[in-house]
């Protein structure tokens, strides 16, 4: 007896799983199994509902066949290693000057013998049907004995197991890296070194695409153009005497003289490379002179020591200037025939 349709027998789609076979064969089994309905019509509704499950078994069954007798997929190629992405902080001082570095971590790679999938390469029997892919359903009378699709298998008579090789992770093994990195003198925030570097097996290598970070300066600030800028408080006084002062430069402390007037200064060659490994940049140093906000009276004995030194001594140029002007002065300010006294 061949069913028409026997999808719409058991009230579903051709779409339906697997699952939704066996549970709507259930559900109208215990409807309409002789034991349960007494109903003249009851047992031959229970063997169309049999005959649909069996047909539907069957067709599937054949087109897993025939998709089983095709010629397998070509392996997928296995992945290429990703280069591992490491960022390297670095102060101004170490960028301009280069550096070597020590970076160390862990790389996984796929797995080999899974190609990452996790599953072994080849199925295993089901030890739930011994790999017949169905499991019988028993009832009073043998003839109602109806052959339903495995639940462990899904009616495949296999079942894939866990890789042995990765534990189902589908990765392998960490293995561990350590490497020294040399920053070439001159490099920029967000610079990209490469470097290839051996895993801990011996056996393989490794890429690693490492970018540099600078860290912000207390008081240097690097431009575009690898000059190094930095502001100095210097001493009023001591700007007004052209005295020596301290600067910080990517070298160290470097000794610079003050030059009244001048607020602006040019350490030549003390700035950044203009580009990596290459001749480096000026250093260009702005000075703020800095005097009291007030004076107090031992600072206005000393102005007026100086004052005096300066302007009433006449054997300095100032003194001398002073005095003949101051003459000068009084002599406009006389009135006629008046002479003023020297």
């Amino acid at each position: 007896m061949e069913i028409e349709d026997p999808y719409a027998t058991l009230g579903l789609t051709p779409e339906a799983s697997d699952a939704q076979i066996k549970a709507a064969w259930r559900r109208l089994s215990a409807r309409w199994h002789p034991d349960r309905n007494a109903t003249p019509q009851a047992l031959e509704r229970i063997q169309r509902i049999n005959r649909a499950v069996e047909q539907i078994r069957s067709a599937r069954e054949e087109a897993r066949d025939t998709a089983d007798d095709a010629p397998p997929p070509a392996a997928a190629p296995t992945p290429k290693d990703e280069p591992v992405e490491l960022t390297i902080t670095l102060s101004l001082e170490e960028a301009a000057s280069g550096c070597i570095r020590n970076v160390h971590g862990e790389v996984t790679r796929v797995c080999a013998t899974c190609c990452g999938t996790g599953k072994a390469p080849e199925p295993v029997t089901c030890h739930h049907c011994h790999g017949q892919g169905q499991a019988r359903q028993m009832f009073w009378f043998p003839w109602l004995a109806t052959p339903l699709p495995c639940d462990a298998c899904e009616g495949r008579g296999s079942t894939l197991v866990s890789c042995s090789s990765c534990g189902g992770s589908g990765e392998s093994a960490p293995l561990a890296y350590r490497a020294r990195v040399r920053i070439p003198p001159g490099v920029r925030d967000g610079h990209q070194l490469h470097a290839r570097v051996k895993l801990q097996d011996g056996k393989d290598h490794q890429s690693l695409n490492v970018r540099v970070a600078l860290r912000p300066h207390a008081f240097l600030s690097l431009q575009e153009d690898g000059t190094i800028r930095v502001d100095v408080p210097v001493d009023g006084f001591a700007w007004v005497a052209g005295r020596w002062t301290e600067v910080p430069t990517l070298d160290g402390m470097r000794r610079m003289r003050l030059q009244r007037g001048a607020l602006t200064y040019r350490i030549r060659e003390a700035g950044f490379p203009v580009r990596p490994s290459g001749a480096r940049a000026d250093c260009l140093v702005s000075v703020t002179p800095l005097f009291p906000a007030e004076w107090s009276e031992r600072q206005a004995a000393l102005l007026d020591a100086l004052i005096h030194s300066n302007t009433q001594d006449e054997s300095t140029e100032a003194g001398a200037r002073v005095r003949a002007w101051n003459r000068m002065v009084a002599a406009w300010a006389q009135p006629d025939g008046d002479t003023p006294e020297n």
